[in-house]
């Protein structure tokens, strides 16, 4: 076996180098981004193209996505309560921050 294969020079070349790849990705394509400090929701959708997809949730109260085209996110709050906020289309870096009025029901 080579004794560079091993090296940490390597290494930290191949790290760097898919770190860049990323972050390029992300600048590029773009991404969509639901911030529920409250833990409001049970779940966050991204609406566009005439069908909702599951925005991952990435760590606690945040949701992550990336659109296809014009559309909006599609919040489900503990409450059974399913609201539209917002608007994402691809190529774009958008965020919402969910609020507690956004699951309080109507009437």
């Amino acid at each position: 076996m080579p004794r560079w294969f091993l090296s940490w020079k390597v290494a930290v070349v191949v790290i760097l180098a898919g770190l860049a790849v990323g972050a390029l990705d992300l600048a590029v394509r773009g991404y969509a981004v639901v911030h529920d400090p409250l833990n409001l929701l049970v779940g966050a959708e991204i609406e566009d193209m005439g069908e909702p997809r599951r925005m991952r949730e990435f760590a606690v109260g945040h949701y992550a996505g990336r659109p296809r085209g014009d559309g909006t996110f599609r919040l489900t709050c503990r409450s059974g309560l399913v609201i539209q906020r917002g608007y994402v289309t691809a190529g774009m870096k958008e965020s919402y921050t969910v609020d507690a009025d956004d699951c309080r029901r109507a009437g």
